[in-house]
């Protein structure tokens, strides 16, 4: 099969709980924040929960997961490499990530992985803490890694685990897959904790590094941003894109950097993903080979457009997609 990108990352079985700031305050996590729990957080806080939040939404979730489900929508062909719980057919549907047979995902008899998404109901940012329990993914590993899976793909997005397993299937998969297999690496908050020593390897194969600017301070130190984004581009990275949520997004090369103003959304229901949308619009420029400016606003608008609902809602799709291309003055551009 000739994908244009297949995912490689956690499958979270999502909810989406709308609650106050009594409830942040109490299971002492703030907006924003991204954490793992055991399931003795869940038994101690999830009945709390029921009493102080409402529930909004269930649905398929993980960063690549979000990334690929937003492709996939906007008519790419995608798949996906991970392990869910035999669970996870009675609440989701995972031909969200690509047609069935081209999915490349472990069926375990350990439960799905779980992420809590709590907004804050106080917040006019709608702003997120998100509270992950790992799971199945944990399985992602490279006991039922494929490699031939991977090989006639145009791009292969990789994101985050808790356990080492899957992220030591991730270098070997990438020290095996043929120079032609572009790769883009959104590491996230749990990954770039582990600092830069840990990712290098797979730093030095992406062409596209996705980070937030906390992030980006996690993995490199409390370096400025443009002596960080100077020895990440000297691994051999393309292109950094910064996501810096409201206040837009950029992207770097070795000489040159380009901004785009953030796209107001017509509302804001719910952020989760956001970020993981905008990768997705980002990818999907670099597929049509748009330029820069182009993808940047791509990534805007799409990441924009999530936010307007809970969970994949309102995910963009091929018409938007299409609307995007004949609106907007394309330009082919050589990466």
């Amino acid at each position: 099969m000739n994908f244009h990108c297949i995912g490689f990352g956690s499958i979270n079985i999502d909810e989406f709980w709308e609650t106050s700031s009594k409830f942040f305050q109490l299971i002492g996590i703030a907006s924003g924040q991204e954490v793992v729990q055991d399931i003795h957080w869940f038994n101690k806080y999830y009945p709390l929960l029921k009493i102080f939040g409402v529930l909004k939404g269930v649905g398929l979730g993980g960063s690549a997961a979000n990334t690929i489900a937003a492709l996939h929508r906007m008519g790419f062909f995608t798949g996906f490499f991970g392990a869910v719980g035999n669970d996870i057919h009675r609440k989701i549907d995972l031909d969200e990530l690509g047609q069935s047979d081209a999915l490349c995902i472990r069926h375990t008899d350990l439960p799905s992985g779980r992420c809590i998404a709590l907004i804050n109901a106080e917040d006019a940012n709608r702003d997120r803490a998100l509270v992950i329990l790992p799971n199945a993914n944990n399985l992602a590993d490279e006991a039922s890694l494929d490699v031939s899976y991977f090989c006639d793909s145009n791009w292969v997005h990789l994101t985050s685990f808790v356990s080492t397993g899957p992220l030591e299937a991730q270098k070997k998969l990438l020290l095996n897959l043929p120079d032609k297999v572009n790769i883009s690496f959104d590491p996230g908050a749990v990954y770039c904790r582990l600092g830069i020593r840990i990712l290098e390897p797979i730093i030095a194969r992406s062409r596209v590094l996705f980070l937030a600017e906390e992030e980006l301070s996690d993995l490199m130190g409390p370096a400025q941003m443009n002596e960080s984004i100077s020895k990440l581009i000297s691994l051999g990275v393309k292109a950094i894109v910064i996501k810096m949520g409201h206040r837009g997004i950029k992207v770097f090369q070795a000489n040159k950097t380009w901004f785009h103003d953030a796209v107001k959304p017509v509302s804001i229901v719910d952020r989760t993903g956001a970020g993981d949308v905008a990768a997705a619009g980002f990818i999907a420029g670099m597929i049509l080979s748009l330029s820069p400016m182009d993808c940047l606003a791509l990534a805007s608008g799409t990441a924009s457009k999530s936010i307007q609902g809970y969970g994949r809602s309102m995910y963009p799709d091929s018409e938007y997609l299409k609307n995007f291309l004949v609106n907007r003055q394309i330009n082919v551009y050589s990466w």
